[in-house]
């Protein structure tokens, strides 16, 4: 009997460990998901696409949507937060290598005549909450505005911002920004972050929105400042 019990014992206890090891297993990586690109360089100027990474078991593969470019990934490998690709850029090997940190993704891509920066968001979860609910939420912050980018003591620069629906997801536009562009979107319903571009040069713009307004602080290498937007009036 106390043999049986052992054995009882024993089984339940790996029975554990190994629904233990499965669900460690099937835990989500940070890096799972899909990311907004805007990459540099003196070759391609500023492009922007999608990087969608995935993870089976330890096998990682990854896919590029909406790049102006012809993209093809060939091989990703993860370590920790760190992620190097191997791409295949209109017949040319193309190394892309960058460390997740702060919920930003960025680092340096390499080819054997070029070479730049590229830095990635990841793109929100859908909320937790009816479906009603968030369409309502992301309907709402469609529109023109009138919005303005302030950088201290570097002036400020005014422009129209475009908030639209594309399938199902939300796309900006400007207009009259001269060098500077918004190339995305975040929006969870209260917090919101603009994906940014100045000279090429990315940067983002979290924030806040409150009825038909939205702003908040910026920081980038230094620099640094307010922005705020306001839904034009019919």
């Amino acid at each position: 009997m106390a043999r049986l019990k052992l054995a009882i014992a024993a089984t339940t206890f790996i029975a554990a460990l190994t629904a233990a090891g499965f669900a460690a297993q099937q835990a989500t990586h940070p890096l799972e998901g899909e990311f907004a690109v805007t990459a540099t360089g003196d070759q391609i100027g500023t492009i922007n696409f999608s990087l969608v990474l995935k993870r089976d078991g330890n096998k990682w593969t990854g896919e590029i949507k909406g790049a102006p470019i012809q993209m093809t990934i060939r091989s990703v490998t993860v370590d920790d937060t760190n992620v190097n690709i191997v791409a295949d850029v209109d017949g040319q090997e193309v190394t892309i290598a960058g460390k997740l940190e702060s919920a930003k993704l960025a680092g340096k891509w390499n080819s054997s005549d070029a070479s730049g920066t590229w830095s990635a968001v990841k793109n929100a979860a859908p909320a937790q909450a009816p479906a009603s609910s968030a369409a309502s939420s992301s309907a709402s912050i469609e529109g023109a505005y009138d919005a303005q980018v302030t950088a201290d003591g570097q002036g400020t620069l005014p422009f129209t911002l475009i908030i639209k629906r594309d399938g199902d997801k939300l796309v900006t536009e400007v207009k009259d920004a001269g060098p500077l562009n918004i190339t995305g979107i975040q929006f969870d319903g209260e917090n919101v972050t603009l994906s940014a571009t100045f000279q090429g040069n990315p940067f983002e713009l979290p924030g806040k929105r409150t009825g038909n307004e939205m702003g908040g602080k910026w920081d980038a290498g230094g620099i640094g400042g307010n922005w705020s937007a306001k839904k034009k009036t019919q």
